[in-house]
């Protein structure tokens, strides 16, 4: 029987059931199906915080893997399946798919399937464990749907070009109150390379954050003292050293930001 991984990202979260009924049907029809949790406690409705999370992981799984997005997924029209580099991921066109790939995908289809009443407001709970479980056995999306050159095209924030600098966005505030910016160890390269920069956030000293660090614990650096460091991801992260949300706010509480603030980075020759 062929196996094959089907992840879940969701704006449910971990104390409802809504995830578990999904689950369910995809095991009733896809028994051989490995489910994988990438995200549950999405902020409700947010597609650039779903974007971020998928940007940074689709790529670590292996090909015929299957992607469900489930947030912001009431269907106004019937749902997608985007093929790009052989996974497949299954989606209300709301914009999202375009979000994470940046691109139009290898393939698209817009499934044709019965659907029932309830898929409008719950789609993982049928429609999408339909296709995903069809997806998992190794089912061809054309098989269920037809190819289509028509979606919703919503753009991930970019930062860009600004002043002598770059203007960036907090897109996503991790568990520990860490800061992810729109900005990545790329574009550091494309743009500020061996320059001089500075990294203006609140609560900094006035000279702002000359430097950043490839870990999250600069031995250098006091308890509560913000610094700058990649993520696994390559997305520049602003943080504090030791601080969370449980022991204190973060570095998002405490300095004062909240997701889409902007912060900018003033480079020179």
């Amino acid at each position: 029987m062929r196996m094959s991984i089907v992840t879940f990202i969701s704006d449910y979260g971990p104390r409802d059931y809504h995830v578990a009924i999904a689950k369910a049907q995809l095991l009733n029809w896809s028994p051989a199906a490995i489910a994988v949790d990438i995200a549950h406690s999405v902020e409700h409705f947010d597609l650039v915080e779903t974007a971020y999370l998928m940007k940074s992981c689709w790529k670590s799984f292996p090909m015929g893997t299957t992607h469900v997005l489930g947030v912001k997924s009431q269907l106004s029209r019937m749902p997608l399946v985007a093929v790009k580099d052989n996974q497949y991921f299954v989606s209300a066109d709301n914009g999202v798919l375009a979000m994470i790939l940046d691109e139009f995908p290898d393939e698209l289809y817009e499934i044709d399937l019965p659907i029932q009443d309830a898929d409008a407001s719950f789609p993982m709970g049928n429609i999408f464990m339909q296709i995903a479980a069809h997806l998992s056995r190794g089912g061809h999306p054309q098989m269920i749907g037809k190819r289509t050159d028509y979606w919703e095209n919503l753009s991930f924030p970019q930062a860009y070009l600004s002043g002598g600098g770059i203007q960036c966005q907090v897109v996503h505030i991790d568990d520990y109150g860490n800061m992810v910016l729109n900005f990545t160890r790329q574009m550091f390269q494309d743009y500020i390379g061996h320059r001089n920069f500075v990294i203006h956030a609140r609560a900094t000293h006035k000279s702002g954050l000359r430097n950043i660090y490839n870990t999250f614990q600069p031995k250098e650096l006091a308890d509560g003292i913000p610094f700058a460091t990649w993520g696994v991801n390559d997305f520049l992260v602003v943080a504090m050293k030791n601080a969370t949300i449980l022991n204190g706010g973060g570095a998002a509480r405490l300095m004062g930001y909240q997701k889409m603030s902007n912060i900018f980075i003033e480079f020179n020759d």
